[in-house]
């Protein structure tokens, strides 16, 4: 295991049916990472693909779960297991750019009050992905949530994805494909609440870091590239389900001890609504598919 020092990132990299990402993802994670040295530690989620195999032939230590706990619960086995400096969160349908990660250690270094910190992302085709997003109002949160799908551009989505960032800067939280920890902050907000099957982990860990005074910040000068969609291949129907529920967990765990906790029962039906119509959409997607 390596030294404690700031000389390694460990890269957590959660499994799930990830075979087909996996070897892209990791041929750019040497030159994203470098000077610095690298431990990866994969923590498998049952998947019956070779992405442990993948994992271990690249030099990682793997845990193999005997079930499904989740994408949070394995981020903590998989922290848990090293002793690095930095703690490197990222999906394996992402490739990171060289110099990338390396580049996201030296701003963090540079303010030891910055807990959790993430780079621009762009699509696969150069477009930008929204990172650095706000924690959402609950008006904002609805017309997001009724809108997005049709009217991408509507103002409550606009205002949700937050402008554009374009220098260092404190934002509310970064998407959960890339993120990068100090180890020290990971362990003072007690890593991931695994209450989080999958979905909201990224802003519920935001969140805790703002509550225990730790700063989110997100580095607009670094950029990775992230496959939209990748992560849902598998699985889709259970997918917009524990997204919807994760939805839920997050609004009552933000609003927990304010007035706005008392509408949480309009927004579970709203959620079961938009949750239903999801996965008739998917249902639909695949028929077509299969034809």
């Amino acid at each position: 295991m390596p030294s404690s020092d700031e000389k390694t990132v460990g890269l957590v990299l959660v499994t799930y049916q990830s075979a087909e990402d996996l070897p892209g993802f990791l041929e750019t994670l040497p030159a994203a990472v470098q000077p610095y040295e690298f431990d990866v530690i994969g923590v498998d989620n049952v998947s019956t693909d070779r992405s442990a195999d993948i994992v271990e032939e690249f030099g990682g230590r793997v845990i193999r779960n005997p079930r499904n706990v989740g994408l949070a619960a394995a981020i903590n086995q998989g922290a848990a297991a090293t002793n690095a400096e930095w703690i490197l969160v990222a999906n394996p349908d992402t490739k990171l750019t060289p110099g990338s990660i390396a580049a996201l250690v030296e701003t963090a270094k540079a303010d030891e009050r910055i807990g959790m910190i993430g780079p621009r992302i762009a699509r696969l085709d150069g477009t930008p992905y929204p990172s650095g997003r706000r924690f959402p109002s609950l008006a904002v949160g609805i017309a997001h949530a009724l809108l997005g799908g049709i009217w991408p551009g509507n103002p409550a989505t606009r205002r949700y994805f937050g402008e554009p960032v374009t220098e260092v800067s404190d934002v509310d939280w970064i998407s959960g494909c890339c993120m990068l920890f100090r180890h020290e902050a990971f362990d003072a907000v007690g890593g991931f609440d695994d209450r989080y099957f999958l979905y909201f982990e990224e802003t519920k860990a935001a969140l805790d870091m703002h509550r225990s005074g730790w700063r989110v910040v997100l580095d607009p000068n670094v950029q990775i590239r992230h496959r939209e969609g990748g992560s849902m291949r598998s699985a889709p129907f259970r997918k917009v389900r524990s997204h919807h529920r994760s939805a839920l967990r997050f609004y009552c765990d933000y609003h927990k001890g304010t007035p706005w906790i008392v509408f949480a029962p309009l927004v579970a039906v709203g959620l079961i609504v938009r949750g239903l119509a999801a996965v008739t959409r998917t249902a639909l997607l695949q028929r077509v598919e299969n034809r």
